[in-house]
């Protein structure tokens, strides 16, 4: 029993020797888990409700004093980012093609009876128009709580009649109270408008559809990239250095299969999307196939550049952890972008994940043509032929 315990220690010391030697494995074991929370929790904290920042395409077509007081409010909120749109078209426009979040148009002067506000909203990004509304409910409580008096004013005078000029001055009165103190509105205010509402298959389908496709692609690229690190151990990495082709053939070949191997993974993934859900990928296959050509070059490329990067296994698999986490949170395989801070969204479009959501959801949700994916594309294929690149170049170090 003794014994079995020396052992037993002995093993613990000769293993933590280890990890004490391998400087970048002890790194990465201790140092990337409060990284990685850190990320996280930057990532999810955003998703609460309260936090959200909708980013809201705005148009004023009443252009009354009330309107204007609502936009500007707006305008000057930290709760929502909102940017002005020349007209109703110019905000259907930028939310379809995903630039902003949700739209919304003030048809009418809010103190006007009917529904003044339209909200235009993306099915894919379906907590930007409740949101929305929120907040402009909130705009118009502090800004233009008079507005929303007259309205009630207004909706029963054909049941009571006008109102003599004692409660008229009455009114002036508490309008001019609401504006000093103003108190929640709640009202039927709003009419709204899906893009694409119409269309079979849905958005959020389509959306994680793609993120799930990036996601595994990556991590079945880093495991079969981690082969190179075998090759090393076993000494055939050494054996063909010293022939004539060295190893550029066999990374080519890996990079080759790695980028075969995601393509048929995607073709899994769409199939079940579109008999399941009615994402229509078939009917988009003329962009769909080079949307995932690319997104399957990106991640062989850059599985066998990073784990060119590392000397040992251990570091390789740790690496390849870290990035496959970090990736797939920042780029939004995990939460939707939209919902997290808007630092943070901008740091997303340094992943492949956010290149490849945004390219596939522009072409099976949005119906947009090559403008709308090229860039996509050209990302992609950059990034999986810089790490084929460095790749090539590490592997002809003994």
């Amino acid at each position: 029993m003794r014994t079995r315990a020396v052992m037993a220690l002995a093993m613990m010391r000769v293993m933590a020797l280890e990890l004490w030697r391998d400087r970048a494995a002890l790194v990465m074991t201790f140092l990337l888990p409060p990284l990685v929370f850190l990320i996280f929790s930057s990532v999810f904290a955003g998703t609460s409700g309260d936090n959200l920042q909708p980013k809201l395409a705005l148009t004023d077509l009443a252009q009354t004093d009330a309107s204007r007081r609502v936009a500007a409010a707006l305008l000057k909120s930290a709760d929502v980012r909102a940017e002005t749109a020349p007209d109703a078209a110019a905000v259907r426009a930028r939310v379809k093609s995903g630039q902003a979040d949700a739209g919304l148009v003030i048809r009418a002067d809010p103190a006007a009876p009917g529904k003044p506000f339209l909200i235009v909203a993306d099915p894919s990004r379906a907590v930007a128009a409740p949101l929305t509304q929120a907040r402009t409910q909130q705009a118009l409580a502090a800004a233009a709580p008079d507005a929303a008096l007259r309205r009630s004013i207004d909706s029963v005078k054909p049941a009571l009649g006008d109102l003599t000029p004692e409660q008229s001055v009455r009114v002036e009165a508490a309008t001019e109270q609401l504006r000093a103190e103003p108190h929640a509105v709640k009202d039927d205010l709003f009419d709204r408008e899906d893009i694409a509402g119409a269309r079979k298959g849905g958005a959020v389908i389509a959306y994680y559809a793609g993120a799930v496709m990036i996601l595994f692609a990556l991590f079945s690229a880093m495991q079969g990239a981690l082969s190179l690190m075998e090759e090393r151990r076993a000494g055939v990495a050494d054996r063909l250095l010293a022939g004539v082709a060295g190893m550029g053939p066999v990374v080519t070949g890996k990079f080759l299969f790695l980028t075969a191997q995601a393509i048929v993974q995607a073709v899994m993934i769409f199939v079940v999307a579109q008999c399941v859900y009615g994402v229509e990928a078939a009917q988009h296959f003329l962009l769909w196939l080079p949307t995932t050509l690319a997104a399957g070059t990106c991640s062989a490329g850059l599985a066998l550049g990073l784990v060119s990067l590392c000397r040992t296994r251990d570091q390789a698999q740790m690496l390849s952890t870290f990035v496959i986490l970090v990736l797939a949170a920042i780029g939004g395989s995990m939460a939707p972008r939209f919902l997290m801070p808007a630092w943070l969204q901008s740091l997303g479009w340094l992943t492949p994940h956010a290149w490849v959501i945004d390219a596939y959801q522009a072409v099976l949700w949005r119906d947009g043509g090559i403008g709308s994916v090229y860039k996509a594309w050209i990302v992609l294929a950059a990034v999986g032929a810089t790490g084929l690149g460095v790749a090539q170049a590490l592997s002809r170090d003994p």
